[in-house]
């Protein structure tokens, strides 16, 4: 990779706050200078699966994540045309920067997949090498990989030879419990052409038992050694919990999963910091209301009503859980069938409950 696109080397830990490391910086970029992919902020969307449709991900490039990435698309089912994989993969350009997550076990299924998703015209395509599932790992995918680093070097070198795009790769700090095999893994797979890394703190075997390991992270930025911007994950909920994970492991940006479900202003929260070093109001009950009915519309216009409403509701929880919901509140909007029935709860909130935000 050119000097162009690299991130100064880090060495010394005194120089990880980020207030200092940043300045003058709010962004960063990655992958060879001729098609290097800009990010605008340092607090980035993770891929989640059942939860990144594109609802989602344009609310959260709106409220300040410097990118998106789609679910993991396994390759035997695009590969078969699978309907939901095909709409999952649809997008709109307020979307980009935007990444295609795919799963990895071998070439044979990688490269005619890539070839099918070069034409739609994703910004960079990013290999999962992290997934915990016991399902997905039994099968060779995700997480299974770190116990190979020669195999996920060489997975990585076909990707970046088979499409015109930045590869990233996405990592969990090592199979086993106490085997932190990611700085092997990391070094190999940015030799192979990897553009971009992101590690989650915890192994394979720890899944979310363990805590998420801050220094393990810090080994793996030791070891790509400003090569390449490496990403810290796990446990990122807010400003706080981002600010850790900047000062604690020197990473370059902060990859945020659930703790952006409900919650999209986080991506705004982290970036206004680093760009200001103030931290901003949390938003009130209405601007929270409004982004939820539109992110029930937008999942309605690609499942339908009945369906959009029945995958989205569940947000209902995240959006409004710090407006002092109770069970019974919650029961009650467990049961709502359609947006209509869910509204009245709403309203509940908005007259009785507001005074026990926090």
């Amino acid at each position: 990779m050119s000097s162009a696109s690299r991130e100064p080397a880090r060495q010394d830990p005194a120089t990880w706050d980020p207030a200092t490391r940043f300045a003058g910086r709010p962004g960063f970029r990655f992958g060879p200078p001729e098609r290097a992919v800009e990010v605008s902020s340092r607090a980035l969307m993770a891929p989640m699966m059942g939860y990144n449709e594109a609802p989602l991900r344009r609310i959260c490039r709106r409220y300040g994540s410097g990118l998106a990435v789609t679910e993991m698309v396994k390759p035997e089912k695009l590969l078969r045309g699978d309907p939901n994989v095909l709409r999952d993969l649809e997008f709109a350009d307020e979307e980009r920067p935007l990444g295609v997550q795919i799963a990895v076990r071998d070439e044979e299924e990688l490269l005619p997949a890539l070839e099918l998703l070069a034409p739609r015209g994703f910004d960079f395509v990013d290999l999962n090498m992290g997934c915990p599932l016991k399902k997905e790992c039994n099968k060779g995918w995700g997480a299974a990989l770190l116990k190979d680093p020669a195999k996920v070097a060489r997975l990585v070198a076909a990707s970046v030879a088979a499409v015109d795009v930045p590869v990233t790769v996405k990592v969990r700090t090592g199979y086993e419990l106490e085997e932190r095999t990611a700085p092997e893994v990391v070094e190999g797979a940015i030799e192979a052409g990897a553009a971009l890394v992101c590690v989650h703190g915890r192994t394979k075997m720890g899944w979310y038992r363990e805590e998420n390991d801050l220094s393990a992270i810090a080994d793996v930025v030791a070891a790509a050694r400003g090569r390449v911007p490496v990403i810290g994950n796990g446990d990122v909920v807010d400003l706080d919990t981002a600010l850790a994970m900047f000062e604690q492991t020197g990473c370059d940006a902060v990859m945020i999963g659930r703790g952006a479900v409900g919650n999209p202003w986080v991506f705004r929260e982290v970036d206004h910091y680093l760009r200001c070093g103030e931290r901003l109001e949390r938003p009130d009950f209405a601007t929270v209301r409004e982004l939820f009915e539109e992110h029930m519309e937008g999942v309605a216009e690609i499942f339908g009503e009945r369906k959009g409403f029945r995958q989205v509701r569940r947000y209902a929880f995240y959006y409004f859980g710090r407006f002092g919901l109770d069970n019974a509140w919650r029961a009650r909007a467990a049961q709502a069938k359609t947006r209509a029935e869910l509204a009245p709860l709403l309203d509940e909130i908005e007259r009785g409950q507001l005074s026990a935000a926090s």
